[in-house]
């Protein structure tokens, strides 16, 4: 099912109020008339940042989504909880129909657009030479990147477009979504989507390529400027969100709970005095747990209770040392591509460094293989990660995933 078919407005009573977001069990949800907000499959608009779902609601309220504009942070919300969330899949199944058509990959492969070119004395004539020669470098730009982050082997002429997926893969999960959603309603493919999500040009750039290129019309220019800037706002937005509103203390002061742990330390063993891969499995466990269910925070270097510990315990050189030998065991122990789901960083506290690691929700299951013990599959359970049995694993997947 695509973006554009999908996000017709789901509901007739969204416009008439009271819109409002309210506190429950699932953090924030938008309601209306004292009703949960839900998507076509009946999903809640729910989320922990009450900003975002505040964005969300009163661009509701805004006509051009009254009018019949797609691209909204309402639709954007639904189209990930309803399709996204459910089915990953469906997304690489977008982007490989999306590479194909897209002017950029079919220039780098055939030597040509597909797109019939203007003349001179058109009235886009030097509009559109301007704009595309500008646009090559960005591709230039794009395609360096990506040769650095991904490795694949040359298979000749479809090298190109499997960079070009693998580099829209490698995203985090929402801006995915945001490359899918723009590629689907403006029929932009991939590589100008993908370089806006990524902050490598702006959407007055994307709009101009979009003309310069004719996929888009003149009449629609101003449409498509305005939902590429609504897209890189709800990325914005959304960010923000996910990187917490409130300060370190505060977030500590929550103490445990379901998308909360704190560990003493990554390695060192406070009792023994030494390094001990148990202690790393500690923390390698409630990562796993966090990506196999709704995503959450670890806190490394905080003891059970909520005092700073810090990362100096652990004994490393570095700070840099510290988050290289992290990064290590997450992509030997839980898979190199479950790097997009995990944000890391240092924060000082008391003096002391903690690290923040912040998990989202995996697109796939996630098992934990760590040399010298058995292979685990882990999920949240309260304030616990808990190891499944084969015959559970294999129910939750199917449930969790589909």
């Amino acid at each position: 099912m695509t973006f554009p078919s999908y996000c017709e407005m789901p509901f007739s009573t969204a416009l008439t109020g009271p819109v409002e977001v309210i506190k429950d069990q699932n953090g924030f949800s938008i309601y209306i008339h004292d009703v949960p907000l839900m998507t076509r499959l009946n999903n809640p608009y729910s989320h922990p940042s009450a900003r975002l779902l505040q964005w969300i609601a009163t661009g509701m309220m805004v006509p051009a989504v009254a009018t019949g504009s797609r691209i909204s942070g309402l639709n954007l919300f639904g189209y990930k909880s309803d399709m996204v969330d459910k089915d990953p899949m469906l997304l690489q199944e977008g982007f490989r129909r999306q590479v194909g058509t897209d002017p950029f990959v079919l220039l780098k492969t055939t030597g040509k657009t597909g797109i019939q070119p203007l003349l001179p004395g058109h009235e886009l004539f030097y509009f559109s030479y301007l704009t595309l020669s500008s646009m090559v470098l960005y591709l230039n730009d794009l395609i360096n990147n990506a040769i650095r982050e991904n490795v694949i082997e040359d298979a000749g002429q479809d090298f190109f477009p499997e960079l070009i997926q693998q580099t829209v893969k490698s995203l985090p999960i929402v801006k995915q979504v945001l490359v899918a959603a723009l590629g689907e309603e403006h029929n932009a493919g991939l590589v100008l989507p993908s370089a806006m999500v990524q902050g490598m040009i702006v959407p007055e750039e994307y709009a101009n390529g979009l003309l310069a290129l004719q996929i888009q019309p003149q009449e629609r220019y101003c449409q498509v400027l305005a939902e590429a800037a609504t897209v890189m706002n709800y990325l914005k937005v959304y960010t923000s969100a996910e990187e917490r509103d409130a300060s370190l203390q505060s977030l500590i002061g929550e103490g445990e709970h379901a998308r909360l742990e704190f560990k003493s330390t990554l390695r060192w063993d406070i009792k023994a005095g030494k390094t001990n891969q148990a202690v790393e499995r500690a923390s390698l466990k409630t990562i796993s747990a966090f990506l196999n269910s709704d995503g959450g925070t670890l806190l490394i270097g905080i003891r059970d209770d909520g005092s700073v510990e810090g990362i100096e315990s652990d004994k490393f050189v570095n700070e840099d040392k510290f988050l290289l030998h992290l990064w290590t065991l997450i992509r030997t122990c839980l898979g190199r591509d479950v790097s997009p789901s995990v944000r890391t960083r240092l924060e000082k506290m008391d003096e002391k460094l903690v690290c923040v690691v912040q998990c989202a929700r995996h697109i796939r299951p996630v098992f934990l293989r760590q040399p010298g013990f058995n292979e685990e599959f882990y999920i949240r359970l309260g304030p616990a990660s808990n190891a499944m049995d084969i015959s559970e694993a294999l129910k939750y997947i199917g449930d969790h995933w589909g």
